[in-house]
């Protein structure tokens, strides 16, 4: 048991608890479509501490930009700062934001952008090129893939593309928005000799402190296809370590991964296909490493989801791990995209159950993401109609907005709080972190340090109810202490 969050004394008899309904964390709506045909996507989000910068992509033509305060109000309007047919990368420096997005209908020329937004919303100064080197600029196509800040400066990551070959490129940019050196060789996606696919959205970068872990995915054989999880460190001036293995078990697919730092150890999550019987039907789950600041492993890999778990992404919040991923229930025309969230401590083992937080139903489709912000985390997603194919995949999108909720960090101390008695029934509430487990214990002294479990309960929506059916004027006081 550990050291009591918060307690709550009340007069009562015996304690009797009856488990009624949990009210939902609440949503808010980031984005709204306009019209039914209006497609939007969440791409990045970062946080400055106080307020949420979510990163959107409007309709495959526009990279716009939203600003979120910690209590979910948006700041002034949804603006654009350029064209793509993707979603930027966002992350927050010293007193900027910066996003970065690859210009789709930029041909033969630098297609990498940045722009730099200030911490109330605000653009600062205009959009500027990432690349400086024209002849990989004129001889392939670039693809915006990650960003993070070390506390000096950002490092955007793109993926370097022609018909027969695919690389990833680093480059670092200082908080002003100047390039700083030149763009560095990352690594390669392909070793076999079969096509290369476009692995946009499919690698993930995280500073630990001293060095960032870049993760992707290369193809390690061509017959049978079959793809392993990498990483490589990078130094703050740009030095690249040799690449590493972190799976221990090829995917005859690949698929997005996420990664984050607990202070001591990064923690990478990425799905795997176990099949049978690849391409069809797939079978994901989502895997995971611990990996050291040196490159080793404190453990082997683990399987943190299971059964069509698809699209992790993770984030920490200075004790325990948040994973977020989708669960995809393919049945031709009826598909459903519901999202989960578990927390995980630094062994990435779970502390307590799954729990969702954005109602879908059918045919309704989601991409998320995760981020801490300072003392909760800001969970995103897409809502609203798709059109799918007798195979289970979308085929068309309507009326998709974007959706945003607060997830309490997994120590944010847990509320108790009593409405009237009215006969013997006596109601109380215990509000908290969703997916935490709390006990309620009782004393009929406070002055004795004997504490009595008589419910222990996870809070899968935040809210657990509770009725003490046997109520006196006897006296009995409680806490919630979480386990």
């Amino acid at each position: 048991m550990k050291t009591k969050l918060h307690h709550l004394c009340i007069l009562l008899a015996l304690f009797a608890g009856v488990h009624q309904a949990a009210a939902q964390i609440p949503s808010f709506p980031i984005t709204t479509p306009t019209n039914v045909l209006e497609l939007e996507i969440p791409g990045g989000v970062a946080s400055s501490g106080s307020n949420y910068l979510v990163g959107i992509g409007l309709n495959d033509t526009n990279v716009c930009l939203q600003l979120a305060s910690s209590n979910g109000v948006m700041i002034g309007s949804l603006f654009t700062v350029g064209a793509s047919e993707g979603e930027p990368r966002l992350a927050f420096g010293k007193t900027n934001y910066l996003a970065f997005w690859g210009d789709d209908y930029i041909s033969g020329a630098v297609d990498l952008y940045g722009q730099l937004v200030s911490s109330s919303g605000a653009k600062v100064g205009s959009a500027f090129p990432l690349v400086a080197n024209l002849s990989l600029a004129t001889t392939g196509f670039q693809a915006e893939q990650a960003i993070a800040f070390d506390g000096t400066n950002f490092l955007v990551v793109w993926e370097y593309e022609t018909e027969s070959s695919s690389a990833f490129y680093g480059q670092l940019v200082t908080p002003a928005g100047a390039l700083s050196g030149s763009e560095f060789l990352i690594g390669s996606t392909v070793t076999g000799s079969g096509s290369n696919p476009s692995n946009d959205e499919k690698t993930a970068l995280a500073f630990g402190t001293t060095n960032y872990l870049f993760v992707w995915q290369i193809k390690a054989s061509d017959t049978p296809e079959e793809w392993s999880t990498f990483g490589a460190f990078i130094s703050r001036s740009g030095s690249v370590s040799g690449s590493f293995a972190i799976s221990q078990t090829n995917s005859p697919s690949y698929n997005p991964l996420s990664v984050a730092f607990d202070g001591t150890n990064y923690l990478a999550v990425w799905n795997r296909d176990t099949g049978p019987g690849y391409p069809s039907p797939t079978m994901w789950n989502i895997d995971a490493r611990l990996v050291s600041p040196n490159g080793t492993f404190p453990g082997n890999e683990l399987t943190l989801a299971t059964n069509q778990a698809i699209t992790p992404s993770i984030a920490f919040d200075g004790a325990n791990y948040l994973l977020n991923w989708i669960w995809s229930s393919q049945t031709n025309s009826t598909t459903q995209f519901p999202m989960f969230y578990q927390f995980l401590n630094r062994s990435a083992s779970p502390i307590g159950p799954a729990f969702t937080i954005f109602p879908l139903g059918t045919n309704n489709f989601g991409l998320n993401n995760v981020i801490f912000g300072g003392n909760k985390f800001l969970a995103g997603a897409a809502l609203g109609t798709a059109m799918f194919g007798a195979n289970g995949n979308p085929t068309n999108f309507l009326s998709i907005g974007v959706e945003g909720a607060f997830i309490p960090a997994s120590t944010t101390p847990p509320t108790l709080t009593a409405s009237n008695l009215v006969g013997t029934q006596f109601p109380l509430q215990l509000t908290g972190t969703p997916g935490i487990n709390y006990a309620i214990l009782f004393s009929t002294n406070l002055a004795l340090s004997n504490w009595t479990a008589v419910v222990t309960n996870s809070l899968t929506n935040g809210v657990f109810s509770f009725t003490d059916n046997h109520a006196t004027n006897a006296s009995r006081f409680y806490r919630a202490v979480k386990q």
